[in-house]
């Protein structure tokens, strides 16, 4: 069988060589793509599997949009999407599924647990997190607004703008003077215009109960992350805290 050095870049491997070998079966329309010293085997159809688990799929090609419900009228040859959680025509049934036009028919291709897939028109790469239907795919990597606010809350939290912000933050206690604060604001300068980090308080005598930190973006009013503490207590000893964390 004739084999065509190539190269190979993905996003979970190293760069690698790759031959390119005809299946058996002349009946089969497939090539084989071996990448050499990695033990995977990379099909047709975009999905590498580790040689000898033919099912357990690693990487995707990217995908051009998700959550797409709608069948297009007149898709271009090799448009490929995640499909939403309420597919019509040609989807129906397929909730969840990655899906490609070959240029006559859309090909299915059933997730994994851990799949992989790039979205291009968000520039986020997602993970298949179900090991059955309903499928779950979530966002595999923080976006820049996100990674942004959660440094903000880890900072704040912690008592005070650090590495990344600018100078001449101010700090707003309310009820001011109050020994049982129910808000402390961090603005990004003493105009108070735009907040940067806000924290509320619920308080139970002098039990604090709920301690809320939200982190906002750049134009001072839109939330990005929310991370909520409810906390329980024996009398004045904590003893156990749920925190929940939102990033908008």
């Amino acid at each position: 069988m004739g084999r065509t050095p190539d190269r190979f870049h993905g996003p979970s491997f190293e760069e690698g060589v790759i031959w390119t070998e005809e299946t058996s079966s002349p009946s089969e329309d497939r090539r084989q793509q071996y990448v050499q010293n990695k033990g995977l085997e990379i099909f047709e159809d975009g999905v590498a599997r580790g040689l000898g688990e033919s099912r357990v799929n690693i990487f995707q090609y990217p995908c051009d949009d998700r959550d797409v419900d709608d069948p297009p009228d007149s898709p271009a040859t090799g448009y490929r999407v995640v499909i939403g959680a309420s597919p019509t025509g040609d989807f129906s049934g397929h909730a969840g599924e990655v899906v490609q036009w070959n240029g006559t028919a859309w090909v299915f291709t059933t997730p994994k647990q851990g799949m992989l897939v790039y979205v291009n028109d968000e520039s986020n790469p997602y993970k298949q997190t179900s090991a059955s239907s309903p499928w779950v795919w979530v966002k595999a990597t923080l976006t820049e607004s996100e990674h942004r606010v959660l440094r903000q809350l880890i900072h704040f939290i912690s008592e005070g703008p650090a590495e990344g912000f600018v100078s001449g933050a101010y700090k707003e206690t309310l009820p001011s003077g109050s020994i049982f604060p129910t808000s402390v604001i961090w603005w990004e300068s003493s105009s108070k215009l735009n907040k940067i980090v806000e924290r509320n308080l619920t308080w139970s005598g002098v039990n604090v109960t709920v301690d809320e930190w939200k982190g906002y973006d750049t134009d001072g009013s839109t939330v990005l992350g929310t991370v909520s503490d409810a906390i329980s207590y024996s009398g004045i000893v904590e003893t156990s805290r749920i925190r929940t964390i939102t990033v908008s």
